[in-house]
């Protein structure tokens, strides 16, 4: 499983902490999202994506989640 958020924060030149801060969501819990050891909220999904300026299904979800999203929404 590749690891997304992390390679997009990288990508705007953003540490964990500076991520921490902009979002008010703990290192820790950032780092256990990040691992995969824990599964963010639809809030923290929204909230990190914010932060990053990106879309949410571009950060969280695989492509094939994504275009059973899709599907849902036509």
């Amino acid at each position: 499983m590749d690891n997304k958020l992390r390679k997009i924060r990288n990508e705007r030149g953003m540490s964990i902490s500076e991520l921490s801060r902009r979002t008010k969501i703990s290192r820790q819990s950032i780092t256990k999202i990040e691992l995969h050891d824990s599964e963010p909220s639809g809030i923290t999904m929204l909230t990190i994506s914010k932060a990053l300026d990106r879309d949410p299904r571009e950060i969280f979800f695989t492509g094939s989640v994504i275009q059973g999203l899709q599907k849902q929404t036509v």
